[in-house]
């Protein structure tokens, strides 16, 4: 039997490949604040469009902040007149710019919460969510889990959700080295070290195994899921994200723009993307737009 040791490693490689928890410079550069793709939109409660009603809420990824993911498609949705809100999810206390690491059982309650919110002082009968990876795996995870919630969703966009158990490149496989004795351990170790989501997204997780437990229902009644992928995604493949459900539409990227080789973290960032979000908002899915090549940076 592979010693526990091994098997801990391939808790390290995680944590190095998806968070980077525990290698975090505790401080912000000062410098990141000067970039422009630095910044989100105001989260305006006054907010009104006569064109697109329905506020739209953005939910960034793994160990981001509402700061720096989905941040500028925020201020592109904001420029064709959509009321857009975002918040940090998930974050601890000692650092609360590093958002999605707890546990995502909790974090769907706080993003409910959020929601709620944004409808009941914006007015609106409904809002719409869009996600980028982990954020993703919540536009589809909230409505499921938290009562109330996919009553007032109308669409929820996934951008390269891991819904069907997160690989990290393979080294999900290292924590069953041991069998059930290392994943569990492993999962203890991810928990310790700060990042319950890192383990709640790979196979036998919580999250893993909420959506399992409700196959064929992930999908709630009244949502409009949508669901973006990339072939050229190898943190999560796209076989990974598709829910071949009722109210689900599966999308590849590569379909409508086949130069497009954009990797994971790029999906927030392409504006090949940002047209088909575009075009799941308004529901006219053959609107003609301008392809982008995107970014491939940690596919």
């Amino acid at each position: 039997m592979p010693s526990i040791s091994r098997a801990l490693k391939g808790v390290a490689a995680v944590l190095a490949l998806s968070s980077q928890v525990s290698a975090i410079d505790w401080s912000l550069p000062s410098d990141l604040l000067k970039n422009p793709l630095y910044g989100a939109v105001d989260n305006n409660f006054d907010c009104r469009s006569s064109s697109h009603p329905n506020p739209v809420i953005m939910l960034h990824g793994l160990s981001a902040n509402r700061e720096v993911d989905l941040n500028t498609l925020g201020w592109n949705l904001t420029d064709a007149g959509y009321c857009v809100f975002s918040m940090t999810y998930g974050a601890h206390t000692l650092a609360p710019w590093i958002g999605g690491l707890k546990s995502m059982r909790t974090s769907a309650k706080e993003i409910a919460a959020f929601i709620t919110e944004v409808k009941t002082k914006t007015g609106a009968e409904k809002v719409d969510l869009i996600g980028h990876s982990e954020g993703g795996v919540m536009a589809i995870y909230v409505p499921m889990t938290q009562s109330g919630i996919a009553d007032i969703v109308d669409h929820n966009i996934a951008l390269g959700p891991a819904i069907h158990g997160a690989k990290y490149f393979g080294f999900t496989d290292l924590l069953y080295f041991g069998g059930e004795v290392t994943r569990s351990l492993a999962s203890l170790a991810l928990k310790v070290l700060g990042c319950a989501a890192c383990d709640d997204m790979a196979t036998d997780g919580d999250v893993y195994d909420d959506f399992k437990a409700n196959a064929g229902k992930i999908i709630q009644a009244g949502n409009k899921a949508s669901i973006i992928m990339s072939n050229a995604d190898t943190l999560v493949a796209p076989e990974t994200s598709r829910i071949d459900e009722a109210g689900a539409r599966n999308i590849i990227i590569q379909d409508t723009c086949p130069d497009d080789a954009v990797g994971h973290a790029g999906l927030a960032w392409d504006k090949t993307v940002w047209g088909l979000v575009v075009n799941e908002l308004t529901e006219d899915y053959n609107r003609k737009f301008e392809c982008a090549k995107g970014l491939v940076f940690r596919k």
